[in-house]
């Protein structure tokens, strides 16, 4: 690595580049817990996030840039300011490997600037740049302009929409134009400090690690995923967007607001249809041969000027499909272009739009600003993404989140979320402990922090049976966040093993990593992503945020693979399952880190 931190403070203007330190890195890798080490390490207690005090981190990994496939990714973190816990986003496409050929392993951005700006970033050259005439602008058009700007047509750019600018706190950074670090608020963030957004162009692949390692690593992993393409893996073909029949068949496919796990017309949007109705066209992330990524040919589109738009991924034509009620795929796919362009998380965006639909439909709320709020209105969705972002009538109150707009609505049994985070779109209740890996993660309902490893259902089997399964998952995927490698790994022949993780990072340090070290550094992680939780609130009491919705916890499926089964057998099955991760993971009985667990991870070193 580089062992190079480029640190920019808004405030006074400044740039520097510092050391990461070895034991750093040795101790946290990079991606996922670079973010956990400094965010804990350097921001202050009970900061507001939208204050000069917070920071912006990205973080690729030791693989990014590097001739090892399937690692496009990056992690973006900060406080949020949704859920006012840690936070960590994941993206794919170029801006990983772009930071590192640039030269960095880490990109620290605090204070505010005084007028909006952007930050240049060629090698060594690192400038703060004026950005008034981008502000206001969508992001497909900011990241046009400033490549013409630059005069670097191949600049990676990351940057916000009208939704951060307006701090709306489900917005998100728009990517490679089409690709988002969707969750949290992370574009309220950039909004708050002014800044428009982060270019970034390097001219030298990182040659860091044994190279005859990785010469091997990246054979082995490119025949692996010629195999499974050639045996059919529709992930090569459709990406995530095929998921919606999976899901659908396992009863977690949100519906109209979680009321269901099943969606009657969920065939209108697959994959499939999509391909068939469509011209695709490949965009894969760096240097990945599963390019699961794709755009659609926009000249079908009337209401867009833009010659490619992005293709949905399978959250997104959950969350602003099924769950609100829409099969019309075309209205899907503009209003996916709209969460692009403004810069919203579908996930959040989608969450917002349905609760508030149910709350209508069910007489909860009413008023002229209402009418034709109810499930499956095209127009209603796309006109209410505009209103969210631009914070006009009742969109005021849902840019705020869905906790918080349940709260002032006084609807909070519809506000489906775990510490202010909505749920990604897989129900709980459709897999065995699912529901125990939302509850205890850091950022709140994130999908991407462990599944246990079982097909069966909660309905009649306690969790107790798979929290050794789910914790060693919540490990593993904390590795694969740090590398950075990309979670769709699981789709080459074999899947993404234990092994490929220890190779990798053997690979990059150049000696022989064992899996205990390695699991340390995964547990490392996790504890000091609570205690930064615990930091940020005054008398935090981690069992009073580790929970689950009422709708998952007394309200059956419907219909289904899982027809009557909640995210537990009962509330005693999930109160002792809880009990049993915070012990095995050295938590008190409140889900606080003990002193001999955080000295046996060596976190106050």
């Amino acid at each position: 690595m580089n062992n190079k931190l480029l640190r920019i403070d808004l405030t006074q203007g400044k740039i520097s580049i510092e050391e990461i330190p070895e034991k750093v890195i040795k101790q946290y890798i990079g991606g996922t817990g670079f973010i956990s080490y400094y965010l804990f390490k350097e921001l202050k207690e009970k900061i507001d996030p939208l204050s000069p005090e917070n920071k912006i981190i990205i973080a690729p990994g030791p693989a990014q840039g590097t001739k090892i496939p399937i690692t496009g990714r990056y992690a973006v973190g900060t406080k949020s300011p949704l859920t006012n816990h840690f936070l960590d986003s994941h993206c794919g496409g170029f801006i990983g490997p772009e930071i590192r050929m640039a030269g960095y392993d880490l990109i620290i951005i605090e204070g505010k600037s005084e007028k909006p700006v952007y930050i240049s970033i060629k090698d060594d050259k690192v400038e703060i740049k004026d950005a008034a005439h981008l502000w206001g602008k969508y992001a497909n058009k900011t990241e046009a302009k400033i490549r013409e700007d630059e005069e670097e047509t191949r600049m990676r750019i990351i940057c916000i929409g009208p939704a951060g600018e307006n701090l709306v706190k489900i917005s998100c950074p728009t990517a490679d134009g089409h690709r988002n670090p969707g969750r949290g608020g992370l574009g309220a963030v950039f909004g708050s400090k002014n800044l428009k957004a982060v270019g970034i162009k390097g001219s030298t692949r990182p040659t860091n690690g044994n190279q005859e390692k990785i010469d091997e690593i990246q054979k082995d992993l490119l025949k692996r995923s010629k195999t499974a393409k050639d045996s059919g893996s529709e992930m090569f073909t459709y990406g995530t967007s095929n998921a919606v029949g999976f899901s659908n068949e396992m009863s977690q496919y949100p519906t109209r607001n979680w009321q269901s796990g099943e969606f009657e017309e969920h065939e209108k949007l697959s994959g499939v249809d999509l391909d068939e109705k469509y011209t695709a066209i490949r965009r894969p992330c760096y240097n990945c041969p599963i390019g699961c990524s794709s755009t659609l040919d926009a000249s079908a589109f009337p209401w867009t000027d833009a010659k490619e738009i992005a293709r949905p991924e399978y959250e997104t034509m959950a969350m602003l499909g099924g769950n609100v009620g829409l099969s019309d795929l075309e209205t899907l796919i503009h209003a996916n272009y709209l969460c692009n362009q403004l810069g919203l998380d579908t996930i959040s965006t989608g969450s917002a739009i349905a609760m508030t639909m149910e709350a209508v439909e069910k007489g909860l709320l009413s008023g002229p600003e209402f009418e034709g709020v109810k499930f499956g209105n095209k127009e209603k969705i796309l006109e209410i993404l505009e209103m969210i972002a631009y914070r006009k009538g009742f969109g005021a109150v849902l840019a705020e989140g869905v906790a918080q707009a349940a709260e002032k609505w006084g609807i909070e049994h519809l506000a489906i979320h775990v510490k202010g985070l909505p749920f990604a779109a897989w129900d709980p209740r459709g897999k065995l402990g699912l529901g125990l890996s939302y509850a205890t993660a850091a950022v709140g309902a994130s999908h991407l922090r462990g599944w246990p490893a079982t097909s069966e259902v909660p309905k009649d089997k306690s969790a107790l049976d798979v929290v050794d399964s789910l914790m060693e998952q919540q490990d593993y995927k904390s590795l694969i966040d740090c590398l950075v490698v990309c979670t769709f790994s699981y789709a080459i022949k074999e899947g993404f093993s234990f092994e490929d993780r220890q190779n990798i990072l053997s690979a990059m340090w150049n000696r022989e990593v064992s899996k205990e070290e390695m699991m340390e550094i995964a547990q490392r992680i996790w504890i000091t992503k609570r205690l930064f939780n615990i930091n940020q609130f005054d008398n935090y009491k981690p069992i009073d945020y580790d929970v689950l919705p009422n709708r998952f916890m007394n309200e059956p499926l419907p219909s289904g693979r899982a027809e009557g089964s909640k995210a537990f057998v009962n509330e005693e099955d999930f109160k002792k399952s809880l009990q049993l991760l915070y012990k095995k993971r050295g938590l008190d009985e409140v889900g606080i880190p003990k002193k001999d667990e955080i000295k046996r991870l060596k976190i106050d070193d």
